[in-house]
């Protein structure tokens, strides 16, 4: 199947069975199903001129209001006008904690399933789109700078054109494709969560090589003030990682390039088809060849947190407790047992935070947390622990199998503990319910049987 056609059915899958759990519970609204962007960064202003086609669809059923309104969840975007079919819809803003655009549609729109709304608006440099004097990048918070019709955690396909100066070089999600005028264009046929989608644009030093993997992308690697000899030595673990994580996972990525930006500062961010990395973070692995942590976890997330994603976000540690166990498993493979055990003890220490806070909950827990850093406590550090419990009381060849079988079988959708708690058991000879009850749903220790908790 060609990746077009691929990308239109698993748009079809995810779709019906996204809309259908929302009318389910009477909530049906109209989502974004794909999004066609034309963009033009001012680098002066630090602002974002942008042009959307987004294309909508809402579920029939009897459970279900029909809408009359589409939520655009974007309050702090400029939105300047949106048209259906030519006309000039009624727009304003919505203020309290469910701020958002409002659009109102006319009585004929509303008999339909699908509609196709054009969009013009602005959005201002800030948390989620941000401006170096020559290059900018989006991370995580899409909804920032992106006319969003549907929550960060639904999926969508794009199309992104990006209007740039002379000599500038672009990133975005998917695959390259060719250029009109300086006009750079790209795209993303399966769908995404949305806070995976974004781009990338500026004045970038630019390596590319074959990975060495049949069946797997290009590696790109990119930089804002490295050049291409330092972008080599840098991410020259990439392809091993590669190779690791596709087996593992028994899928390959579906785009033809995976791409690694190298920009100033600290972050560090997965998006559909590649990674936003801070020189802070990397720079260090020229001096300790283990600290590779970085390039591991956010190419560990093109599969989970990616391709697979969380459907709702009290399972957030299926994204980012799999991957940080992911990255340790790469260290064990790649370093050795002292490596991998160095990492269990950071977990550990992580989880002593939430525990001296009081705040040691379950996995999927689905209140509200005190703060960023004892969610991550939650999340990342106990999910980790988690998955190595899941391990030893499995054993390799079966947990191997289990995640292979839980990645393969949810490709390119959302999904809940209860799926991976499915797969996992699929491949297992023992009974797995004990122990997701006791980490995921009820219990709030991070001690469980096979793993020996440190004090």
């Amino acid at each position: 199947m060609r990746a077009t056609e691929r990308g239109r059915e698993w748009r079809r899958c995810w779709a019906g069975s996204f809309l259908a759990l929302l009318a389910s519970t009477g909530q049906a609204d109209w989502l974004g199903q794909h999004y066609a962007l034309r963009l033009r960064p001012d680098f002066a202003q630090q602002t974002l001129d942008g042009e959307a086609q987004i294309e909508l669809t809402q579920q029939s059923s009897a459970l279900a209001k029909t809408q009359n309104t589409v939520q655009l969840r974007s309050p702090r975007l400029d939105i300047s006008a949106v048209r259906l079919e030519g006309q000039v819809l009624p727009l304003r803003r919505l203020d309290g904690p469910e701020a958002s655009w409002q659009v109102d549609l006319p009585a004929h729109a509303t008999r339909q399933t699908r509609l196709s709304l054009n969009i013009r608006y602005r959005a201002q440099a800030g948390e989620g789109l941000v401006f170096g004097p020559e290059h900018v990048y989006t991370a995580f918070h899409s909804c920032q700078w992106l006319p969003c019709a549907g929550p960060d955690l639904s999926r969508a396909s794009i199309e992104i054109s990006l209007d740039l100066p002379e000599g500038f070089d672009s990133l975005a999600s998917g695959r390259s494709l060719p250029a009109v005028g300086r006009v750079q264009r790209w795209q993303q046929d399966l769908p995404y969560p949305l806070y995976t989608l974004g781009f990338a644009a500026g004045r970038f030093s630019r390596v590319q090589m074959d990975s060495g993997l049949v069946g797997q992308p290009e590696l790109a690697f990119l930089g804002v003030s490295d050049d291409t000899e330092a972008l080599r030595a840098k991410f020259a673990p990439s392809a091993a990682m590669l190779a690791f994580f596709s087996d593992k996972a028994g899928v390959a990525l579906p785009q033809p390039v995976y791409s690694q930006l190298l920009l100033p500062g600290g972050v560090a961010q997965e998006a559909s088809s590649y990674a936003l990395i801070g020189r802070r973070m990397l720079d260090p692995i020229l001096e300790t060849p283990q600290e590779d942590w970085v390039i591991a976890h956010e190419l560990a997330h093109q599969w989970w947190g990616n391709l697979l994603s969380c459907a709702q976000w009290h399972d957030f540690w299926l994204n980012e407790g799999i991957t940080t166990f992911m990255t340790a498993a790469w260290k064990q493979h790649r370093w050795g047992e002292a490596a991998y055990q160095r990492e269990l003890g950071l977990f550990q220490k992580g989880v002593q935070r939430a525990r001296d806070a009081g705040f040691d909950k379950p996995l999927s827990w689905p209140g509200d947390y005190p703060s960023l850093s004892l969610k991550r406590a939650v999340h990342y550090s106990k999910g980790a622990l988690f998955m190595v419990a899941l391990r030893e009381h499995m054993g390799d060849r079966d947990f191997w199998a289990g995640l292979r079988h839980y990645t393969q079988s949810h490709a390119g959708r959302s999904v809940q503990a209860a799926d991976f708690q499915k797969a996992m058991q699929a491949q297992s000879e023992r009974d797995l319910g004990p122990l997701f009850q006791h980490w995921v749903f009820e219990g709030a220790s991070a001690s469980a049987p096979g793993l020996k908790a440190e004090r």
